[in-house]
């Protein structure tokens, strides 16, 4: 065991004198660090700051702008204790052992309070605190303790001699009263045996030194003595080595402890989960009706059993990914100059780390007005060298400022991962809405039955078909097609085309225009047989329809009966999907907009929900009439501020930075700024693959059939028999044409008293001719059109009339020989529609419309 410890404790010798070594060296740093340095290159000193010329670089600077600040001068002694500290331990003294830290600190303190008070007084110690722009030379330790302590309590002298003792005895046991004792004992024997040999003080120094035993001891006669005292030490030594060995094995068994107790405690909460994720699932395919067997060859015949929901394994593994926030310190430090250069006087009160942007809170000064920092977005945007910035004055609930600035690299967000977060599975919605997580990291989800309709718009590959494909995946993952029915409208056939086999559809996926009229229609008949249906229930919604208590008695037989049984268990949720809003009002905004308006106004109660899609937010394609119902809006950036306030009714989307990037407006009004989650294509084909090997589709046959037989080129409702169609009526194709020939009459009729109007009263405008020719807006306008082709009035400038451009005499003349200008394909339009798109304020040219 002796041995054992000699040899540990040699080790430990060698290793002290290794570090020792380097210790000394290392010394250099902060002493060139305070020799190098220079107030003016800090920020907080001097704005802007001049370029560091420090040796050793920002840390030089920082060093010794703390120290100074906490120490003052007295930071100078941190140089000279690590080269002291090096030299000890080369010399076989362990410097820092023990409670000579405490002592190296009092030190430190006690020469701080020194130059404190020789500040007032000296010369050279005020012109080095000046040098380096030091409000006190002892710094803040110096100032407290000196000045606002000692001096008032115990007086200028006195607190300087209470200094100067604390400042020997910190020398004294850092040096060591043994040795510092020995040292003068050898020093005074020196002196009265007469300047003999040095050996003395080398004995005496050196006194528990190597094995050999020192001259003195010999001439002495205290060999015994020191023989057992260095046995002694030995011992204590070995002690201490086994105490430390037995300590560290215990430190590092109950480490090892802790971490298995972690290990299990993570195994058992992930068992947990999946215990829960699995009741979960048996509580839906509990809850799901098995579907009816339905007649052979029908649409929704189905022989694979009943819905099974698809697991979670289709998805793929979450990445790994981590976003590049920057020198957010910097980026709040230059935040912060901007604003008080322009003369606002602000602190930064928070900073939220979020996947794409950092949002920084920033508190104004009372009587600041919110409008002085929105009006800065393209300075700040500047100073912070930002690609785009987004400004919210003030943040909803609290009195700060938040400033949204993108981070260098962005974290993506999988589907998968907000899919097993707590939020998703803790989430009691109706009807779930997976977007995927916010400014601040947290899960963007939400309930479309208590939205009730959303709409989705932004400009061209921003995101916006990422974000309905998570909507409709996330809608399959934990809905049965007994509970939730979808309608998807796709008029450009290739968005919706993986779900085409999906049990949860009503009808086959929709790409033509009239059936898309034809579905709404039917949705609004659905609407109202629903509604007359709970009327019957006695209940208000579909909620209160599906978990009412349902009655039932028992026949003669023994089995169950329902005692009213024309009325349904339970009816599903319907959802109808249009991808593209924009090419439907293009086509059939007169039937659209009508049957929209109906649906959004009546259908919640009735469980019928809407999500509308366009990548073109404008007036006459988001019309007010349809934003009054829907409080739901997903913005994605948007080419400007207008359309921004076209989708949210405020701006800011145009300062999205894309690829998924969204504001999400709440149903309360609030604007939430989030992330969408990714889901590639090969996970949606996972998907969709497994639901059609375990479901087939469950077309509503009724509806089908019907759908089927409407045809793209109709003009008439199709709920009603074609009886203009020349197949099913040829003899009336002759009144047809009759009719054709009589409205083209009309038309050139009417061109001839535009003409005649012109000539009276040499004027030309859309609501000139509304008022004395007693027409619509829409013959109106289309008079215009006609007579620009013809080249009797130019193009329309600004707010006023038309310019005439013929002269009287070309006029009669044009009059006289009953020409119909330019305008001869006209003739086919639709001449007796007199008043504006429902739905729509319509405004060309800038002109009055006159009722």
């Amino acid at each position: 065991m002796t041995e054992t410890s000699s040899d540990s404790s040699v080790d430990r010798k060698a290793s002290g004198r290794g570090l020792g070594w380097l210790m000394v060296p290392l010394s250099l740093f902060p002493l060139i660090a305070l020799l190098t340095y220079d107030w003016r290159a800090m920020a907080a000193l001097q704005s802007p700051p001049l370029h560091s010329a420090n040796w050793i670089g920002a840390i030089g600077d920082r060093f010794a702008y703390y120290g100074y600040a906490v120490f003052g001068l007295a930071v100078w002694t941190v140089p000279a204790a690590v080269a002291l500290a090096g030299v000890y331990r080369v010399a076989g003294r362990r410097l820092l052992a023990g409670c000579r830290k405490l002592w190296l600190l009092l030190f430190a303190v006690a020469l701080a309070c020194i130059v404190e008070m020789a500040g007032a007084g000296s010369p050279l110690v005020s012109s080095l605190a000046e040098r380096n722009n030091m409000a006190s030379a002892g710094g803040i330790v110096g100032y407290l303790l000196m000045t606002r302590f000692l001096a008032p309590l115990l007086g200028g002298f006195g607190a300087s001699v209470l200094s100067i003792v604390a400042l020997c005895a910190s020398l004294i046991a850092l040096a060591g009263p043994r040795d510092i004792a020995a040292f003068f004992v050898a020093v005074a024997r020196w002196a009265f045996s007469g300047g003999g040999s040095a050996q003395g003080v080398r004995d005496a120094s050196s006194y528990d030194g190597g094995d050999a035993v020192p001259a003195s001891v010999r001439e002495n006669g205290e060999l015994a003595a020191y023989q057992a005292l260095k046995a002694a030490k030995e011992e204590a030594r070995r002690l201490r080595d086994e105490e430390r060995m037995a300590a560290k094995a215990e430190k590092a068994r109950l480490k090892d402890a802790k971490r298995a107790e972690k290990e299990q405690a993570r195994a058992e909460k992930e068992q947990a989960r999946l215990g829960a994720v699995q009741a979960r699932s048996a509580a839906v395919q509990m809850r799901a009706k098995p579907a009816e067997p339905a007649e052979a060859g029908s649409a929704g015949a189905s022989g694979k059993g009943p819905y099974i929901l698809p697991p979670i394994d289709l998805l793929n593994p979450v990445p790994a990914s981590s976003a590049d926030y920057g020198d957010v310190g910097e980026t709040s430090r230059r935040l912060i100059d901007t604003l008080n250069l322009f003369g606002i006087e602000a602190t930064l009160a928070d900073t939220v780390k979020g996947p794409v942007v950092t949002k920084y809170k920033v508190a104004l000064a009372p009587g600041t007005r919110y409008s002085a920092v929105t009006s800065l977005s393209d300075n700040l945007m500047g100073a912070l060298r930002a690609k785009s910035l987004r400004i919210e004055a003030p943040i909803p609930g609290e009195d700060m400022v938040g400033i949204e600035v993108p981070n260098r690299s962005p974290a993506g967000i999988s589907f998968r991962e907000v899919f097993e977060s707590g939020a998703w599975k803790n989430l009691r919605a109706e009807i779930p809405l997976l977007f995927g997580k916010d400014a601040a990291g947290r899960e963007l989800l939400a309930d479309l039955a208590s939205m009730p309709h959303m709409l989705v718009a932004g400009a061209t590959g921003q995101g916006k078909s990422v974000c309905l494909n998570s909507l409709i995946n996330g809608l399959l993952m934990t809905q049965t097609p007994d509970r939730l029915k979808l309608i998807m409208v796709d008029p450009k056939s290739v968005e919706f085309t993986a779900y085409a086999s999906i049990p949860h559809l009503l009808v086959p996926v929709i790409t033509e225009n009239k059936k898309v009229v034809f579905a709404l229609r039917w949705a609004v008949v659905e609407m109202e047989k629903r509604l007359k249906l709970f009327a019957r229930a006695k209940v208000k919604n579909i909620k209160d329809f599906n978990s009412r208590k349902v009655f039932t008695q028992t026949d003669m037989f023994g089995s169950d009966t329902a005692v009213n049984p024309d009325m349904p268990r339970t009816v599903p949720y319907i959802v109808i999907i249009i991808d593209e809003v924009a090419d439907l009002m293009a086509a059939a905004a007169k039937e659209v907009v009508p049957e929209v308006s109906r649906l959004t106004a009546k259908a919640r109660a009735a469980g019928i929900h809407l999500i509308l899609a366009t990548q073109r937010p404008d007036a006459k394609v988001i019309t007010g009439t349809i934003k009054a119902n829907i409080p739901g809006r997903v913005a994605f950036k948007t080419s400007t501020s207008i359309d921004s306030r076209t989708i949210l009714d405020d701006t800011g989307a145009e300062n999205l930075i894309g690829r998924g990037d969204m504001l999400f407006k709440t149903k309360e009004g609030m604007l939430v700024r989030a992330q969408g989650a990714l889901l590639s294509d090969d996970e949606i084909a996972r998907i969709t693959g497994f639901i059609e090997q375990h479901a087939d589709t469950q077309f509503d046959e009724n509806f089908s059939s019907k759908l089927s037989k409407v045809k793209d080129t109709a003009n008439d409702d199709p709920f009603a028999a074609n009886e203009d169609d020349p197949d099913n009526h040829p003899d009336q194709s002759g009144a047809a044409s009759a009719r054709d020939l009589a409205k083209a009459s009309e038309e050139t009729d009417l061109y001839r008293r535009a003409i005649e109007c012109i000539i009276q009263t040499n004027r030309a405008s859309t609501s000139h001719f509304q008022r004395r020719l007693g027409i619509g807006y829409n013959n109106a306008a289309r008079l215009c059109d006609r007579l620009e082709d013809a080249g009797v009035i130019g193009p329309q400038r600004g707010a006023g009339p038309r310019e005439v451009l013929l002269s009287q005499e070309q006029l009669a003349a044009a009059l006289a020989g009953g020409g119909s200008g330019g305008g001869e394909g006209d003739s086919e339009a639709d001449g007796g529609e007199d008043m504006p798109v429902v739905g729509e304020d319509v405004v060309q040219e800038g002109e009055e419309v006159v009722p």
